[in-house]
């Protein structure tokens, strides 16, 4: 008679590759924050609240965080054609989960920007709470 294989806790991280492309880029995880806590923005909203992007980097990490599927694009007819880019459900999830990586990095002496626009609003009971 046969054994059952064994049970183990092993994880593959090959599937980090492709997403840590994307989201390893300076401006990918701002965008996924602003567009998280706003919802909607348009092009020049984002580039607004990101201060000092050009348009080139901003449009090609919002195209990258479409392409996989973190971001959707919504063109409006308007004259002229206005585009707003929100978080997809995938999106939402992935900001969720480095909400607890930030607050990680605070704990542990990571510097805040003095006026930082960038907020996940969460409550500091909810950082405070064992877990």
């Amino acid at each position: 008679m046969r054994e059952p294989p064994a049970v183990t806790n092993d994880i593959c991280f090959c599937p980090l590759f492709g997403l840590l492309d994307v989201i390893a880029k300076k401006w990918a995880l701002l965008i996924i924050a602003i567009l998280g806590n706003e919802g909607e923005k348009g092009f020049n909203d984002l580039k607004r609240e990101l201060g000092c992007i050009s348009p080139k980097p901003l449009s090609d990490t919002l195209k990258n965080l479409e392409r996989i599927g973190l971001v959707n694009k919504k063109i409006m007819e308007t004259s002229p054609p206005t585009v707003k880019y929100s978080l997809t459900s995938d999106g939402r999830v992935l900001r969720e989960h480095l909400i607890p990586m930030l607050v990680w990095i605070s704990e542990r002496g990571g510097q805040e920007i003095p006026g930082c626009p960038i907020r996940t609003g969460i409550h500091q009971e909810r950082i405070n709470q064992p877990g």
